[in-house]
């Protein structure tokens, strides 16, 4: 039988309404804990893999949704719905490519995606930088925590702005990130150029000055947010062997692109990449010291280490024998924490540490033909630790002691871009 309460002097009547339950804390999901798939438009899995690598790429993201950008348009949310499902199921497309005789053929607009190329009849974003802001802003502020969304705008303007990602042939991952970080960085300067009076404060250009998120040290103020966190020095010192006289020539580098081995690991790709290297023969080097050609010592270092690391495996190689190119899918082994020891000497803070985040997979026998997915590490408090894989608009977890399926030479796939901060 329940026992009815009442206060002391309270008719029986008049009685009490019973606590309501204690609720469970609300937990917020926060920009890097959402789990949204990207919807694939035929062969964009490429762009899809590198979209979520950078989105998970917290600074980068933080900066670029915090960026006023004063050329972003008012994208339609419904623009960011994925296409009409069939029976429920999302459709994907996701065909191997026919190879092709080069590396880098000569690629056709597609006549099939007319709604996704140079017209960009729907696309309301200025510049791809706005695109990507918008992409970014729509899932972090999304009141959900998963789902897919539909990159389209982003992909109308990569297409109006570039024919070679038109086509339906198969792109390389490592490609489109290269072009979509030098693009973004011509916007931001653009947008710097045409502000320079200094009356117009309110831009992409402001924000790019300030010091990034998790920034250990200070660049030049007149970088952009890309330089600021992908941009490293390497310079290369050559030696004299007659008259010992070391010169040194600086280039700077937004990725590091490595040669790879079989069975071989980051660790010997990169001391293979800073490797010593005789100039003798023909190849003589011509000293201004001695002021003649003289045999020489030359090698890579790295003289500023970038906030960002991005890693690239060359997997595509062309084979002279048989006149195209393979893919090397050899077994290359990367940690989850990676110190750059190929520094100069008077290199600032050589000894900082790289935590793996994200990991861009090419599953496929060939450069011409295959799919891309990404492993990302979600810096998710709810949920520390937790290793996600997005294979467009799917969205799994993953165990971290399953991630060495992906060093290459398996089913799995092969770790082709690596991004640690």
């Amino acid at each position: 039988m329940a026992i009815v309460k009442w206060k002391f002097g309270q008719a029986p009547s008049q009685t009490t309404q019973p606590e309501p339950p204690k609720q469970a804390p609300v937990q917020i999901v926060t920009a890097d804990g959402k789990q949204f798939g990207l919807e694939n438009f035929g062969n964009t899995c490429y762009a899809n893999s590198v979209l979520q690598a950078l989105y998970f790429c917290s600074p980068l993201r933080d900066l670029v949704i915090q960026s006023p950008d004063s050329a972003a348009g008012h994208e339609d949310p419904a623009s960011f719905l994925p296409s009409p499902t069939v029976l429920g199921q999302q459709v994907r497309h996701k065909p191997d490519r026919k190879p092709s005789a080069t590396h880098t053929p000569s690629r056709p607009a597609d006549p099939t995606a007319s709604q996704l190329t140079a017209s960009s009849s729907g696309s309301t974003s200025a510049t791809l930088f706005s695109a990507l802001r918008a992409l970014f802003l729509h899932i972090a502020q999304n009141p959900q925590d998963k789902g897919t969304v539909a990159p389209r705008a982003f992909i109308e303007k990569l297409r109006e702005l570039n024919e070679l990602f038109r086509s339906t042939m198969h792109q390389d991952a490592h490609e489109f990130l290269n072009y979509v970080l030098n693009k973004i960085v011509d916007e931001l300067e653009e947008e710097r150029k045409r502000n320079a009076d200094g009356k117009v404060s309110n831009s992409v250009a402001t924000l790019a000055t300030t010091r990034a998120p998790s920034t250990s040290y200070s660049l030049p103020s007149a970088s952009t947010l890309v330089h600021r966190l992908f941009e490293g020095t390497l310079t290369s010192e050559t030696r004299c062997l007659t008259c010992e006289t070391v010169s040194s020539r600086d280039e700077s580098f937004l990725d590091l692109s490595v040669d790879i081995e079989q069975n071989s690991s980051i660790t010997a790709c990169l001391r293979q990449f800073s490797a010593s290297e005789m100039l003798c023969q023909r190849n003589k080097f011509f000293c201004d010291s001695c002021c003649d050609l003289q045999e020489a010592e030359k090698r890579m270092k790295i003289k500023r280490l970038p906030n960002v690391l991005a890693l690239h495996l060359k997997r595509f190689k062309y084979q002279e024998d048989v006149g195209r190119y393979i893919k090397l899918a050899y077994r290359v082994a990367f940690p989850l924490e990676l110190r750059l020891f190929n520094t100069v000497d008077d290199a600032q803070d050589p000894d900082r540490l790289y935590k793996l985040f994200a990991i861009v997979v090419h599953i496929g026998n060939g450069p011409h033909h295959g799919h891309y997915i990404t492993i990302v590490k979600a810096a998710n408090p709810n949920a520390p630790g937790q290793w996600l894989v997005f294979d467009d608009d799917n969205v799994d977890t993953i165990k971290e002691s399953d991630i060495p399926k992906y060093y290459g030479d398996s089913n799995s796939g092969s770790a082709y871009v690596l991004f640690y901060q």
